[in-house]
C-alpha cells in the first residue's frame, strides 16, 4: 500500500482545474472557508480596499484575494504552482470585469515585488505549508508600507488540530489526502513572536470552529469565528513605522 505524502504541494498542480469548479471536491472546503474570511476582511477594511495594493502570497487559485479585488483593490498573487496561477487568471477573465489582478510565479520567501509597495498582504493557509515560516513573515513585512496590514490564517500546533485537519478531514475526503503535515503547524504565540521580530504588531486574533451540521449536510467544511484557537486561527498585524 502506497503511503500518502504529507504536505504534498503537487496537489495544487494536479488539481488546479478544481479551484473554481463547484462540482469538484478538491477545493470546495477551502473555497468556502476563504470566502467567509474574505467577507470579514471586507467588513474590516471597508473603503480602504478601494485602490489599495494587495499582495496575496501563496495565492493558489485566488479564493481569498478575488473578493477583495471585487471591492476595488489591485491584487498581485504570487504562487509556486503555475497551474494554480493559470486557474486564477482564467477566473478573473471569466468575470468580464476590468482586470485589477495579476499573478506571478515565485517563492513566497523572496517575491519579485517592490519593498513597501503594498497596503495589505495576505497569507491565507500558507504558513502551515512552509519549512521556514519566519522567512515568509519577513517577506510579508518587507512588502508592507508603514501602517499596512498583514492577514494570516493557519493551523495551530495542537493534537486537536492534527486530529481534525489530518486524521479526520483528509481521511473522509473533505480536503485532499496529503494536504497537511502536522509537523509544520504553528502555535499562535510563536507566530506572533516571529512577526514582532519583523516589525509587525498584532492587531487581532480569532479562532475558528467547525459548523458541524452545515459541514455534514453540504459535505463542505464551514467555519465560524470565535475564541477557540485550538484548531485554526487568524491574525491581523500592522506594520510599524510612520505612514
Amino acid at each position: 500500500m502506497t503511503r500518502t505524502r504529507a504536505n504534498d504541494l503537487e496537489i495544487y498542480e494536479r488539481a488546479a482545474s478544481a479551484w473554481w469548479d463547484p462540482r469538484a471536491s478538491e477545493f470546495r472546503s477551502l473555497r468556502a472557508i476563504q470566502a467567509a474570511r474574505a467577507k470579514r476582511l471586507v467588513r474590516e477594511w471597508g473603503e480602504r480596499l478601494r485602490g489599495a495594493r494587495i499582495a496575496d502570497l501563496g495565492c493558489g487559485g485566488g479564493h481569498l484575494s478575488d473578493p477583495l479585488r471585487a471591492h476595488g483593490a489591485y491584487v498581485i498573487g504570487v504562487d509556486r504552482s503555475a497551474a494554480s496561477l493559470g486557474a486564477a487568471r482564467s477566473h478573473v477573465l471569466r468575470e468580464h470585469v476590468r482586470s485589477r489582478a495579476c499573478f506571478v510565479r515565485g517563492d513566497v520567501t523572496a517575491t519579485p515585488l517592490t519593498t513597501a509597495a503594498c497596503d495589505f498582504v495576505l497569507l491565507g493557509d500558507v504558513v502551515e505549508h512552509v519549512e521556514r515560516p519566519d522567512e515568509v513573515l519577513a517577506e510579508a513585512a518587507r512588502l508592507l508600507r508603514p501602517g499596512g496590514e498583514l492577514f494570516v490564517s493557519t493551523l495551530n500546533a495542537t493534537r486537536r488540530a492534527r486530529w481534525l485537519a489530518v486524521g479526520l478531514a483528509e481521511r473522509v475526503g473533505l480536503v485532499p489526502r496529503g494536504t497537511h503535515d502536522p509537523r509544520l503547524f504553528v502555535a499562535p504565540a510563536r507566530l506572533i513572536a516571529w512577526a514582532a521580530q519583523h516589525g509587525l504588531e498584532r492587531l487581532e486574533v480569532w479562532g475558528e470552529s467547525v459548523k458541524l451540521v452545515r459541514t455534514v449536510l453540504r459535505w463542505t467544511i464551514e467555519l465560524e469565528p470565535g475564541d477557540d484557537t485550538s484548531v485554526s486561527y487568524c491574525v491581523r498585524f500592522v506594520r510599524g513605522g510612520r505612514a
